[in-house]
């Protein structure tokens, strides 16, 4: 579908291609976008023969779904309990040819007992508000559309890792990409919950910075072993992306 075909409804809509992938996404700018970080947890999950379904907590415009879909042919789920934002996630599975895919549901993630047996999601994603809310008003985004999707206002870390617990088999993989300055925190309510943390890596703007990002993964009642995976830079010194980044924005064959 060409951009000249896609419908726009609001002014501040634009429409890009995702990445170079064979995708294109709406996006508002006074709303939160996708950013690398959907990219990263999209590429880092295990999606193998035994996953067929998957539920993204939180899927804001519907990039992560979007990016899932060239990796398999899982059904896919998005909550979004914003109606701006799943509005566009689903004009964004439309446009992309997607809906007998991806589905995307307008609800908070806290009602998903509406949608879903307990244990019967074979994967959950999410790329979640990094920031606890702390009550100081002064400090939040003046926009609420972004206070939300970057703060914990509707929903706490350990109420989404709970609610991927109830939605996972048994066995089930989950995977979050995070900030590491909360990585005890979600090491500890992952366990809480049932969900052995079993591969881990950290993210750097560049090699010679802090990192930046946490990417996780766990499994549903699985052992206890956790492999700390090479960090992954996502600038060379010249300030581009790096080849493993570049790889990543590249179409699926």
């Amino acid at each position: 579908m060409n951009n000249s075909e896609i419908n726009i409804t609001n002014q501040n809509e634009v429409v890009n291609n995702l990445l170079n992938k064979n995708l294109k996404i709406i996006q508002r700018n006074d709303y939160f976008n996708f950013s690398l970080d959907s990219l990263l947890i999209s590429n880092f999950i295990s999606l193998g023969k035994g996953v067929n379904k998957i539920v993204d907590l939180g899927t804001g415009n519907g990039a992560i779904p979007l990016f899932l879909s060239e990796k398999t042919k899982a059904k896919i789920t998005g909550l979004e309990i914003q109606k701006v934002s799943a509005d566009l996630a689903k004009r964004n599975i439309e446009i992309n040819g997607l809906s007998e895919q991806i589905e995307i549901i307008n609800d908070d993630m806290k009602n998903w007992k509406k949608y879903f047996n307990h244990g019967s999601q074979d994967a959950v994603i999410t790329n979640p508000p990094f920031f606890k809310f702390n009550g100081n008003e002064k400090f939040l985004n003046d926009l609420d559309q972004l206070t939300l999707a970057r703060h914990e206002i509707t929903i706490t870390l350990e109420e989404i890792i709970q609610i991927a617990s109830c939605l996972l088999k048994d066995k089930g993989y989950f995977a979050m990409v995070h900030r590491p300055d909360r990585m005890l925190e979600i090491l500890d309510l992952m366990r809480k919950y049932g969900i052995s943390p079993k591969k881990l890596r950290f993210c750097h703007t560049k090699i010679d910075k802090q990192a930046k990002i946490l990417l996780i993964e766990g499994i549903k009642f699985g052992k206890n072993s956790m492999t700390i995976l090479p960090p992954l830079v996502a600038h060379d010194d010249d300030g581009k992306y790096s080849k493993e980044v570049l790889q990543m924005f590249e179409p699926i064959k």
